[in-house]
């Protein structure tokens, strides 16, 4: 059976992810994107990967600035999450002017209220395909309201929060 890109684009859609915002430095200068392909890898020694799109400026960055942030959003940062994704029609130079930011250990920038930022540097990166698998060692784990319970999450080509099942 032959699967046609369309096939598979119609599949992941229905792998509903959480919405993150990746973030890196490099000379000075934030980049940033939207991303959902994120995951644990392992918890000794605390890493996670990324899959990050080779064309955008953000793997460059990440790929010579060895650093990167996963902020985890929230249901409030769908806006911000529109704006990282390149979605709400602002230039790629413009997606810091909105949230409050600061530098993790490692250079790349932490979202302030995200629900938790995994600050690293890059331990590996393997190019697959149109996309490279970014794997972040983590440095330090910022929690933050840990009472929130609507974590920003994207499925079936539409933003949503998950509910608690009873």
């Amino acid at each position: 059976m032959t699967i046609t890109p369309e096939d598979f684009r119609q599949g992941m859609r229905r792998l509903g992810g959480a919405v993150n915002i990746v973030t890196t430095a490099h000379n000075d200068v934030f980049a940033g994107l939207t991303a959902t392909a994120v995951t644990s890898l392992s918890a000794e020694p605390p890493r996670l990967l990324a899959c990050i799109n080779q064309a955008g400026a953000t793997y460059e960055a990440i790929s010579k600035g060895r650093c990167l942030s996963v902020n985890v959003l929230g249901a409030k940062h769908k806006e911000l999450a529109m704006k990282f994704a390149g979605l709400d029609g602002s230039p790629e130079t413009d997606r810091f002017s909105e949230g409050e930011w600061s530098v993790g250990c490692g250079g790349a920038p932490l979202l302030k209220d995200a629900l938790v930022s995994f600050d690293c540097i890059v331990d590996n990166i393997m190019d697959v395909g149109s996309h490279g698998i970014v794997i972040g060692l983590i440095q330090n784990v910022v929690l933050n309201d840990t009472s929130v319970k609507d974590p920003l999450c994207y499925l079936d080509g539409e933003w949503t929060t998950m509910v608690p099942v009873e």
